[in-house]
């Protein structure tokens, strides 16, 4: 790794080092991507689920935790390391199609989520009890659960058993998504957007609103209980919309949207968190509606949803955290700010269309434009990580400084 200048943290550089892990196995990540949705590349079961794993384990977790890090202002650097080997072990574990090896390399890594909730709760019941620390704390339990789910199924499948009742699949993803990903998001768009320091009583309200549906719909899953669960699913996510809209835009609107600054990148994850959960409520409502067709899953949808979730709110985030974490104020203002902000934003909206509208031409324009956006900013983070010390301080990354 890179030097670090006199005077940053610690824990600002064992995030970077995190960081530069999650953004290769995003690269793997994208260029499936990049070739499924445009429909080149047609891939098997395995490759798709990497691609997802990939994705959501390897860039979303790992860049999560390392923003925790930051949100924390504490970091403990024999977790980033067991999480910077196990996490893309369990990714290869995927494309090899073996269920034994995707079980051990699945157990070895949630023994280190177990890690890694005790590490968080430990830091918010011990320190600063905020608002974005509570979401943290609550998104990465519904994390661990999700984790739990996954495991006992890759077990299942290796030993050719039962483990899961009801439908252990749904359960594990909905965990991973709605429950943990959106609700981390909140704490970190919470964080940088307001600087809350404290638990107000209505942000309360939405992160717990927010966590309890998720837990909700994955158990009523698991019960065969699913019109009932989806039921409470749909009226604890209104609450959190409406709570986090309420919120959160009036702030998010205001920021100068031509300005090529990180806290952009913020606001517009703002907006896709909405555009995201109304997308899932749509589906839960059609689901629990017609529970006896299959067919009558609007997958197109979800799998926009899911793309709303995983671009449009945590990888903007975590844009904005890098942007601030490693460039320089005049390369972020410049001509680089502006077509990582608009080339990631912008072909996510035409991919996310052509997804709803079931278009493959429309989904050929924006998930090249998506993804090899993509690729120059993470080419550009990565060369700077690599090559320039790290000089962040504690006050480059206090949004209230």
């Amino acid at each position: 790794m890179t030097g670090v200048a006199r005077g940053v943290p610690s824990w600002v550089a064992t995030a970077r080092d995190l960081y530069l892990v999650a953004m290769a196995v995003f690269v793997l990540n994208i260029v499936i991507g990049i070739l499924n949705g445009s429909d080149a590349v047609t891939f098997d079961r395995n490759q798709i689920l990497t691609h997802v794993h990939a994705g959501t384990v390897g860039w979303l977790t790992l860049s999560i935790v390392a923003s925790s890090f930051l949100l924390f202002r504490t970091a403990d650097r024999r977790l980033m390391l067991a999480l910077a080997v196990l996490v893309p072990v369990y990714v290869v574990t995927f494309y090899t199609g073996s269920f034994p090896l995707r079980a051990l390399g699945g157990t070895a890594l949630l023994v280190v989520i177990g890690w890694l909730l005790v590490w968080v709760w430990q830091r918010y019941l011990g320190g600063e009890r905020s608002l974005p620390r509570l979401a943290l704390a609550l998104s990465l339990t519904s994390f661990a659960y999700g984790a739990v789910f996954g495991v006992l199924l890759q077990i299942a499948f290796a030993m050719e058993i039962t483990i899961l009742p009801g439908d252990g699949i749904a359960a594990h993803a909905s965990a991973m998504t709605f429950g943990y990903l959106v609700l981390a998001a909140m704490g970190f768009i919470e964080w940088r957007l307001l600087g809350t320091r404290d638990l107000p009583r209505l942000g309360v309200v939405q992160v717990v609103a927010l966590f309890a549906g998720g837990l909700i719909i994955s158990l009523s899953l698991l019960a065969g209980a699913e019109q009932a669960g989806g039921g409470i699913y749909l009226l604890t996510q209104l609450v959190a919309v409406v709570a986090f809209v309420v919120r959160i835009w009036p702030r998010a609107l205001r920021v100068a949207w031509l300005a090529a600054e990180p806290i952009r990148h913020v606001a517009v994850a703002s907006i896709w968190v909405v555009v995201a959960l109304i997308l899932f409520m749509y589906i839960v409502f059609t689901f629990i509606s017609n529970p006896d067709d299959p067919n009558a899953l609007p997958l197109n949808v979800l799998i926009a949803s899911d793309h709303a979730v995983y671009i449009g709110v945590i990888t903007n985030v975590v844009l904005a955290l890098l942007s601030v974490l490693l460039l320089r104020a005049d390369v972020r203002r410049s001509w680089v700010g502006q077509v990582i902000f608009w080339g990631v934003n912008l072909g996510l909206v035409v991919f996310v269309v052509g997804l709803i509208v079931d278009t493959a031409d429309v989904k050929r324009i924006g998930a090249p434009v998506m993804g090899i956006t993509l690729l120059v900013a993470l080419a550009i983070l990565a060369w700077t990580a690599l090559r320039e010390p790290l000089a962040a301080s504690e006050a480059d990354l206090d949004p209230d400084a």
